[in-house]
């Protein structure tokens, strides 16, 4: 069943990067671009929010016109694409990024930290930091701890081993309250302040553009976006996403591709808003394939 607070259509469209509007290959689909391009004909001002840092996200929503506002870093910027109205950022305080800095590295993983000018980290290049550049498409640059500290962190990566980031649950007893985690990849655990998801960043940029959340839809994949979903009046999880992602959103869009699946959810929330019917329906994914 999709939950929708409002009969008219939407007026914002929030939209997660990896996973969602980008493919295996880490680019948007010509079917993705045309959904996209769908919303806004419809009158859905089009957000970009992501985990990624601003620098990495800027290219995507370049690539897409129309596209005014990023939200990044798990929501703890928000911005215009070209960085000059920022509606704001919010920082772990210093002394929880330098305990999370640590206690990653002592415990054998490779820590990154997010800051307003780039993606920067205190160990040496390394096997991890290879692949999160592959992953990422730009290269964390290597600072010393005290260099890293001098700039306000946003969010704090530990990367390593699948299984290992599996096995830390019981050790995260040692991090201080005001932090929150969330696993965003096999690979990667992220830490950011309490009050920072991507829904209170959607929330304060709705407040700025004069819009209500009930015209707000959400599409994701991850559990990182679940803050957006619960935010937003409808929201419409990947088929492919993981399964507390799916679990808490509204609506799951039809099975296809990765590539495609933005493509065929928004085909289907938008019918489906036309139409004002409750149910989700599969049967147009095929059209994308």
């Amino acid at each position: 069943m999709i939950r929708t607070d409002s009969t008219n259509g939407f007026k914002l469209a929030a939209i997660d990067l990896d996973g969602t509007l980008l493919g295996a290959d880490h680019q948007i689909s010509a079917a993705n671009v045309l959904a996209v391009q769908r919303l806004q004909a419809q009158g859905a001002q089009v957000v970009l929010a992501s985990g990624r840092h601003y620098n990495s996200m800027k290219k995507f929503a370049e690539a897409l016109p129309g596209v005014q506002w990023i939200i990044s870093c798990q929501g703890g910027e928000s911005s215009d694409v070209r960085r000059e109205t920022v509606l704001g950022r919010t920082f772990l305080p210093i002394v929880q990024a330098q305990e999370v800095l640590e206690l990653g590295r002592s415990l054998g993983f490779t820590p990154v930290g997010y800051t307003v000018e780039g993606v920067f980290t205190d160990v040496p290049w390394n096997p991890e930091l290879e692949f999160y550049a592959e992953l990422a498409g730009h290269r964390p640059v290597v600072l010393g701890p005290s260099e890293l500290l001098s700039q306000e962190v946003f969010k704090v990566i530990w990367m390593g081993e699948p299984e290992a980031i599996s096995g830390i649950g019981l050790r995260l007893g040692q991090l201080p309250p005001p932090v929150h985690t969330v696993r965003t990849h096999a690979r990667f655990l992220e830490f950011m302040p309490a009050s920072v998801s991507k829904g209170t960043a959607l929330a304060t940029l709705v407040g700025h553009l004069g819009i209500d959340r009930s015209d707000a839809v959400a599409f994701g994949d991850g559990e990182n976006d679940i803050p957006m979903f619960e935010w937003a009046g409808t929201s419409v999880a990947m088929p492919h996403g993981w399964p507390a992602a799916i679990s808490k959103a509204a609506c799951v869009a039809p099975d296809g591709p990765v590539e495609t699946a933005l493509a065929c959810g928004v085909e289907m929330v938008l019918r489906n808003r036309a139409s004002e019917s409750p149910e989700c329906s599969g049967q147009l994914c095929g059209e994308h394939g």
